[in-house]
């Protein structure tokens, strides 16, 4: 059996990434932690540096993103553009999409477009939308079908 444990993101500022995930995104704080030392060295490829790392668990989810913020890592950003090979974005599912893009735009989030509804595959009937956290990592927001009568058990 294969299952994802967690994502981890590389962020700038960790206290602002905090604020994003679970204030705006409603996720739970499973805690924070600094760590050094010649295995972090090690595992990281980067000797000297300490990592600011942060969980965050999404309600109703088994894996957690990781914020990592490296100090004294590479402070070159990365283009997160999802068309760049490499990139990355992380998929929250919300109950209200409307609702919670509202209160994210009020936020000053930015919106990639107007939610859409996906046609075809395991996404059919999922309305999405992509927003930018703040380090411009596209998080996609994924409100599920409604259950018709034809479809609750």
């Amino acid at each position: 059996m294969t299952l994802i444990h967690h994502v981890g993101l590389t962020v700038s500022d960790l206290e602002r990434s905090l604020d994003f995930y679970i204030r705006l995104l409603g996720m739970s704080h499973l805690g924070t932690f600094e760590r050094s030392g010649p295995q972090v060295d090690a595992v990281t490829g980067y000797p000297g540096v300490v990592v600011r790392q942060a969980f965050a668990r999404p309600l109703r989810a088994d894996c957690v993103v990781e914020l990592l913020q490296y100090v004294g890592g590479n402070p070159d950003p990365i283009d997160p553009e999802n068309g760049r090979v490499g990139a990355v974005h992380v998929a929250v599912e919300v109950a209200e999409l409307d609702r919670t893009l509202d209160r994210l735009r009020e936020e000053g989030v930015i919106a990639l477009s107007d939610p859409i509804v996906a046609g075809v595959g395991p996404m059919a009937g999922c309305r999405v939308v992509y927003v930018l956290d703040p380090d411009r990592v596209r998080v996609e927001l994924v409100e599920p079908p409604t259950a018709t009568p034809t479809q609750a058990s």
